[in-house]
């Protein structure tokens, strides 16, 4: 018996490793930074793509990849209902049985399922707000703040100009969305401006029932143990033929063995508790500071960037390679506006010109002292190219640049419970 357990047992602990793994690599972790993540969430995919296109063409690509599409809801039904199953065909009898876990915990589990089916189904069919000529006034309500978001620039699909913080959806409605933070495969859903609240609905939901769930499972092991006094016994292991006391190892492979159904579901519930809990925790944190998913790995590219020209600046004047005060003070410094200081540094190139010209029109006669002229003028000039190019390169980017549209935690969370795009629908009807 003990052999088997250990084999099961091995199952389950490769089952947590590759969840955690697998969740760690394509949600956790950032894929520019981490070769791992690259290749599980970029090189895999794509080269999976190209060699099935290559053997079966585009229009069978096509359709898995729209099977595809929607297979994530399909693994979810078949998860979380599988897992309901045995709750209700398992976990309620033993409930019933145990002297240690009430009754009551069974008219939850009835509350918790209507609600985390309830929400999904919301999940899935609300609309993220779609931008269109007739509605673009209605999602105008953000402030360009010209770093993410610039102004003066049109969606090369729809023509229509972009508006702050929206973003074209490739993969569902072929429309702007505003205020777009992702796009989830479990509800096969853009998540964007009107909808977030139901994501975040739909996922405190299942962070509720998986660490409910779990916490229930827990009390009825742990009361069978005590109940039936699992930690006194001694257990016969059939692969060596000896005899051996409890140990918390060994009750529970006895436990597995004998609930195998319910040992699942409790780990499961387990690992996804985790999981769940850590990926409601990120959302919890970016919405407190007005920040969509979307836009927090722009941060994340602003935060890299600011921390490399700050650091490149800082050694540069340390070499005497530029001035300190050649970047001008106290402006923020953004990623587009070092192609701007680039340029202006440039126009400095021509002040080779006169110089040159120079020396051919004072003739034959001043040749010598004509080119001493000219070859100081010459090295007075690269050394002002030479050092508009460091000025061009190292700049001083001032301070970190901060998120203009965060508010504070209240008026944040109300931005996001309460649509600000719906309070001005609700307040025209009112009119």
């Amino acid at each position: 018996m003990m052999g088997w357990n250990t084999y099961l047992a091995f199952i389950l602990m490769l089952y947590v490793v590759t969840c955690s793994f697998v969740i760690y690599f394509c949600v956790i972790a950032d894929p520019s930074t981490s070769e791992v993540a690259f290749f599980m969430t970029q090189t895999l995919p794509r080269t999976a793509s190209q060699r099935f296109e290559q053997m079966f063409g585009k229009r069978m690509l096509r359709h898995v990849t729209s099977f595809l599409d929607r297979s994530m809801q399909l693994i979810y039904l078949a998860v979380v209902l599988g897992s309901w199953v045995v709750v209700f065909w398992y976990i309620y009898p033993w409930i019933t049985e145990s002297a240690r876990v009430s009754n009551i915990h069974k008219y939850f589990g009835y509350i918790i399922f209507v609600s985390c089916f309830s929400s999904w189904r919301l999940a899935c069919r609300s609309s993220p707000g779609i931008i269109t000529a007739s509605s673009f006034h209605r999602y105008e309500h953000y402030p360009y703040d010209n770093l993410l978001f610039v102004p003066n620039k049109k969606c090369d699909t729809t023509g229509l100009p972009r508006i702050a913080r929206s973003k074209f959806d490739r993969l569902k409605y072929n429309q702007n969305v505003p205020r777009y933070d992702h796009f989830c495969g479990w509800v096969y859903n853009t998540i964007g401006e009107e909808n977030y609240r139901w994501f975040l609905l739909f996922l405190a939901i299942h962070v509720a029932m998986c660490m409910y769930g779990t916490f229930v499972c827990g009390l009825l092991f742990w009361g069978e143990i005590t109940e039936e006094r699992l930690m006194e016994l001694t257990f016969f292991d059939r692969a060596t033929g000896e005899t051996v006391r409890a140990t918390y190892w060994i009750v529970s492979q006895y436990l597995f063995a004998k609930r195998m159904a319910e040992s699942a579901v409790f780990i499961i519930m387990g690992v996804m508790s985790v999981a769940l809990g850590a990926f409601f925790g990120y959302h919890f944190y970016i919405t407190s500071k007005n920040r969509t998913t979307n836009e927090d790995g722009k941060w994340e590219d602003v935060k890299r960037w600011y921390k490399k020209q700050k650091k490149d600046y800082d050694e540069a004047v340390k070499n005497g390679l530029v001035e300190p005060a050649a970047a001008a003070q106290g402006d923020v410094m953004t990623a587009e506006s070092t192609p701007e200081i680039s340029d202006d540094d440039v126009t400095c190139t021509p002040g080779l010109g006169p110089g040159s010209s120079s020396s051919t029109s004072t003739g034959i006669a001043g040749t010598n002292s004509s080119l001493q002229t000219n070859v100081v003028q010459a090295t007075t000039a690269v050394t002002k190219v030479q050092k508009a190019k460091n000025e061009q390169i190292y700049f001083d980017p001032g301070p970190l640049p901060k998120n203009l549209y965060d508010r504070g935690f209240v008026e944040n969370w109300k931005e996001v419970l309460f649509p600000i795009s719906l309070r001005n629908r609700s307040a025209k009807k009112s009119l």
